[in-house]
């Protein structure tokens, strides 16, 4: 089975919470835990709220909408988060990492509370400009 949506908003935060809602509905046929879904829409929130993401602009140097690509396949959840302008994601990751001082940095955040997570251009996602960030949650198989 494979279903997907694709959700774009303005890149503000009054909007961030559909996409978390948008999330928990296509979580729902999965079964997927509570836990699991917290997981996964507090990464997709850190990365829409990250200070260095949020006004990442456009290759064309406006900051454009923020498009959230979700697809279900097999057991898991893929979220895709674009786009952002190229490099942006290395340099939030980088910087936050040295902002947090022992603490978790955003990349280290991301690979701890979801299974998977993937940098790439925009021709990789479907969308010729910027990179994307795909975030995938497996669901475990109930006993």
């Amino acid at each position: 089975m494979s279903d997907s949506v694709s959700l774009s908003f303005p890149r503000d935060s009054r909007y961030y919470a559909v996409a978390r809602l948008v999330v928990g509905g296509m979580a729902a046929p999965l079964e997927m835990s509570y836990d699991a879904l917290d997981d996964l829409q507090l990464a997709i929130s850190s990365l829409l709220d990250h200070e260095d993401l949020a006004t990442s602009a456009r290759e064309d140097g406006g900051l454009g909408d923020v498009h959230l690509r979700l697809r279900i396949e097999d057991h898991r959840l893929e979220a895709a988060i674009g786009s952002f302008s190229t490099g942006s994601l290395d340099r939030a990751f980088e910087r936050s990492a040295t902002d947090a001082a022992g603490g978790l940095g955003l990349q280290r955040l991301l690979s701890t509370i979801v299974d998977d997570v993937r940098v790439g251009a925009g021709e990789e996602a479907g969308d010729g400009d910027g990179e994307w960030i795909t975030l995938t949650k497996q669901v475990k198989a109930l006993a």
